[in-house]
């Protein structure tokens, strides 16, 4: 089977991609992951083979790393300063460029889980890792 060349050269990477999380481009954010999971189950009947699959639910999970003053941000607009508090909300996330085709991602119906903080000595900056409950996630 012949290998099909270089279309463009260029995949996408870090750089090409923008999270928007309350309708602003988040600058402070180092990481984000997300990821869709279905229970499927084998059934069994007579023998050792399954005979039939079950499909269950659809369970989404999502984290972003972000710089705690970016952070501090957040939880400075937040009702109550409570971050776990904000209502539900959209993370759009933009792939982009100009050698990469434009796309997106959005979680919806995200909430914050968590109000981390940690530091130790030497540390050169702080970053909070926030888990997320996200209702759907659309490709």
């Amino acid at each position: 089977m012949p290998v099909t060349p270089l279309i463009n050269g260029v995949n996408y990477a870090w750089a090409n991609i923008t999270c928007v999380i309350f309708d602003v481009p988040v600058i402070g954010i180092t990481e984000i992951d997300y990821d869709r999971e279905q229970v499927k189950e084998e059934n069994y009947g007579h023998g050792i083979d399954p005979i039939s699959r079950g499909y269950g639910n659809i369970k989404n999970k999502a984290s972003i790393t972000l710089y705690q003053d970016e952070w501090k941000r957040i939880i400075a607009s937040s009702p109550n300063r409570d971050p776990l508090q904000i209502p539900p909300f959209d993370i759009t996330v933009v792939y982009g460029g100009s050698r990469v085709s434009a796309d997106r991602d959005i979680l919806r119906s995200v909430e914050f889980k968590n109000d981390p903080f940690s530091a130790k000595q030497g540390d050169t900056k702080l970053m909070v890792k926030l888990e997320l409950a996200v209702g759907s996630i659309e490709r």
